[in-house]
């Protein structure tokens, strides 16, 4: 059996479709501190969710994409700074959680 190593923290990030582009650009932009990551199509509802246009508030459903990266927590740090200077005002939403472990089966 091969060893999973210890890891940081999972980032997830999740944004408006309209600025995903943007997003997978800066992450492509910056691969010392995103080494690799994942993206999906996903739809956020609730009372926090701002809904643009006719159709999201007829849907009751607002479309963003998400995006999660395992990194070391440093990297995670410093790779929010350059989001929030780029992202601001975007209706973006991150948060992070302790990764035990990562590696490949």
């Amino acid at each position: 059996m091969m060893p999973t190593h210890e890891t940081g923290v999972v980032l997830t990030l999740v944004l408006p479709t309209e600025v995903e582009d943007a997003l997978i650009e800066t992450l492509l932009e910056n691969p010392e501190l995103a080494p690799g990551f994942t993206s999906h199509q996903v739809d956020g509802q609730g009372r926090r969710v701002t809904f643009i246009g006719t159709a999201e508030h007829v849907r009751g459903r607002a479309a963003h994409c998400r995006v999660q990266l395992v990194i070391p927590q440093d990297d995670a740090e410093h790779l929010l700074g350059i989001l929030r200077q780029r992202f601001t005002g975007s209706r973006a939403f991150f948060w992070m959680v302790p990764a035990l472990a990562s590696g490949r089966l």
